[in-house]
């Protein structure tokens, strides 16, 4: 989807769709023409009342100008939010498709003003709302481009370029976990990977199980070991001419989990195709960082990805694996499997040295019971990163709470095998499985993102259905953007 800057004249030139943003009780600054007349008789008769999230869709009757005129309700304009301008782009996308419109012009009225946060904000709504499972036969198709009119915001034009890459990479995050684990298997991210930083520009080097014998990721070959799939280590590396900061992304690729041995119930293990989500992210991630090359920040992504399934060779209960740190780790749940993965690519993160590594997991279930699916949990020791992560969540409205990192949880994870073990229990889970992650960072500061409930199965918004979210894109490259 094209997003572009549009002058006034775009909302009476002769188009498919007009859509106008209004705040509770104005009428004001309406296009000219038939349809404008109309909607600022219906405004002023209070037969449309702009409550939030309200539209109304009025069609020419006449020849000349647009087809069709489209109110959106934003609410009282002094507590319009960011994520009301995010739905209501999101409204209009949907609009213009359930009318076959192709193209959209957008302004505001009364009260209603772009300035530079609802205008980035507006701008990944409508490409979020435009997505559509490349693998179904979608009924309706999102319009090809949206023209957005505004006046006085600088860097307009910027903006909705930062806006639709985040939202691409966040779409191609949701393809990814949307994708049944026989068609998104660990070749296919990495086949992924690999075109996207070929167009990109993007240094990548892939890991298969020769190198990660040789690399003695013990983690990886574990979970691999009842599994007919390769599994592989992904690393794309974006570098900037001046590099004043490092960090390095991790995430989950789980392309399907079965349990292992620890085998899951059957009910619902369809939905374990999401617990690739933390790699989608990252690789959805370094789409956007490709596109966008911010400054000053050095950004790594690197995935470590397999499927868990109960093979003649699979790992077991009581077996003791020895990973690429020299730790050593006793499985107490071969569905534990994410963290024993991670422990592989978490150390590896620590070669580049980075100030910041920050991981992206489907890690627990017990995130899902303690946060539902609209919150991410964030497990981190150090304040400054914390703080920096979640002001980046509330701004693009992917928020993270801060979740306790106390010693009792390291004390939980110890082994009388080995150093740590996979599982503490159902007791305070997800802490537990930050702990664990943390014995493979020591010295780094590292934030743990548990996205077990928030990468997919939210409630609808308007420009999220069913599926995946792609949760953790847009988040994280706001935290990148604003780093150096």
């Amino acid at each position: 989807m094209r997003l572009s800057v549009a002058r006034a004249n775009a909302l009476t030139a002769a188009g498919p769709l007009v859509a106008v943003l209004v705040d509770k009780g104005r009428s004001a600054e309406l296009p000219g023409g038939e349809l404008g007349e109309r909607a600022a008789g219906l405004l002023s008769r209070k037969a449309f009342v702009a409550e939030r999230r309200k539209t109304h869709v009025l069609h020419a009757e006449g020849r000349g100008g647009p087809r069709a005129l489209l109110l959106v309700g934003m609410g009282k304009a002094g507590k319009v939010t960011a994520e009301d301008y995010r739905r209501a782009a999101a409204q209009v996308v949907n609009e213009a498709a359930a009318l076959g419109a192709n193209r959209v012009a957008v302004a505001t009225a009364g009260k209603i003003r772009f300035d530079a946060t609802t205008l980035a904000a507006f701008g990944e709504g409508a490409v979020l709302a435009g997505y559509r499972y490349p693998r179904r036969k979608a009924d309706t198709k999102p319009p090809a481009s949206v023209a957005v009119v505004t006046t006085g915001v600088r860097g307009a034009a910027g903006l909705l370029k930062t806006a639709r890459a985040t939202a691409e990479g966040t779409n191609l995050a949701r393809e990814l976990g949307d994708l049944p684990g026989n068609i998104c298997t660990p070749r296919h991210l990495v086949n992924t990977s690999r075109k996207l930083s070929r167009d990109g520009g993007l240094r990548c080097k892939i890991y298969g199980k020769k190198d990660l014998q040789r690399m003695k990721m013990g983690g990886i070959l574990a979970v691999n070991q009842g599994s007919a799939e390769d599994p592989f280590l992904i690393e794309m590396d974006y570098k900037p001419r001046t590099v004043k900061r490092t960090v390095c992304i991790v995430g989950k690729g789980l392309t399907f989990d079965s349990g292992g041995i620890s085998i899951k119930p059957s009910a619902g293990m369809e939905e374990m195709k999401y617990d690739m989500c933390g790699a989608a992210a990252t690789i959805g991630l370094m789409q956007a960082v490709a596109a966008l090359k911010p400054s000053g920040v050095r950004v790594i992504g690197i995935v470590g990805t397999t499927d868990n399934m109960p093979g003649g060779r699979a790992y077991k209960p009581g077996d003791v694996v020895t990973t690429a740190s020299g730790k050593t780790i006793e499985v107490i749940n071969t569905d534990a499997e994410g963290r024993v993965v991670l422990s592989d690519a978490l150390h590896h993160a620590t070669k580049f040295k980075p100030d910041a590594i920050i991981d992206l997991a489907t890690l627990t279930g017990a995130i899902v019971v303690a946060l539902g699916h609209e919150v991410a949990g964030l497990f981190c020791r150090d304040d400054g990163l914390a703080r920096r992560l979640v002001k980046a969540g509330e701004r693009t409205d992917e928020p993270l709470w801060r979740m306790p990192t106390l010693e009792v949880y390291d004390e939980a994870i110890k082994s009388r095998w080995a150093d740590i073990k996979n599982s503490a229990g159902r007791a305070a889970g997800s802490c537990t499985a930050a702990s664990f992650l943390f014995n493979f960072t020591d010295g780094y500061d590292h934030a743990h993102i548990d996205i077990a409930g928030a990468a997919w199965g939210a409630r609808k918004r308007d420009y999220y259905n069913e599926g995946a979210t792609g949760f953790g894109v847009r988040m994280l490259y706001d935290a990148i953007a604003n780093w150096a």
